[in-house]
C-alpha cells in the first residue's frame, strides 16, 4: 500500500499536506497559536487511532465489538523540541468487556505499527479503566 503525501510550505511556518482525496494544514512552529495541528499532534494522533484499531481487531476475533470505547492520549514533548519523551494512553473500554478481553486488547495496543515505529526512548504508559 503506497500513498504519497504532498507538502507544501505555506507561509508564517503553516504547511498544506496533501493525499488522495484530502487536503489538511499543519502548524509547525510552537508559538502557542494552536490555530492548526502540529506534526507532533499528528503522530500522538495516529498513534490512538492505530491502538484503537487493533484493539478493535482483537475484540472482533474474541466476538466483540470496540464500539464506543475511547482513548485519551497525554503527549508530553521536551521543552528544547526535541521530539516527544512521553506519551500516556488511557483506555475506556466497553463496560461489559471482561478482564481477560481487556488483557488481550491491552496486549494488541502495545503491538500497533505505529507504536513499534516510535523511538525506543519514548516512554508511553497505557492505563485503563
Amino acid at each position: 500500500m503506497t500513498q504519497k503525501i504532498h507538502c507544501s510550505y505555506l507561509t508564517n511556518t503553516n504547511v498544506e499536506i496533501k493525499t488522495d482525496g484530502v487536503k489538511d494544514i499543519l502548524h509547525t512552529a510552537h508559538d502557542g497559536k494552536n490555530q492548526y495541528a502540529t506534526p507532533g499532534d499528528l503522530l500522538v494522533a495516529a498513534l490512538g487511532a492505530c491502538t484503537l484499531t487493533m484493539m478493535g481487531v482483537i475484540a472482533e476475533k474474541n466476538g466483540e465489538k470496540l464500539d464506543g470505547a475511547k482513548l485519551s492520549l497525554t503527549p508530553v514533548f521536551a521543552e528544547n523540541l526535541s521530539g516527544l519523551q512521553k506519551v500516556d494512553l488511557h483506555i475506556v473500554f466497553p463496560p461489559h468487556f471482561s478482564s481477560d478481553l481487556r488483557r488481550k486488547c491491552l496486549s494488541a495496543a502495545k503491538s500497533c505499527p505505529v507504536h513499534r515505529s516510535l523511538n525506543p526512548a519514548i516512554v508511553s504508559n497505557i492505563t485503563c479503566e
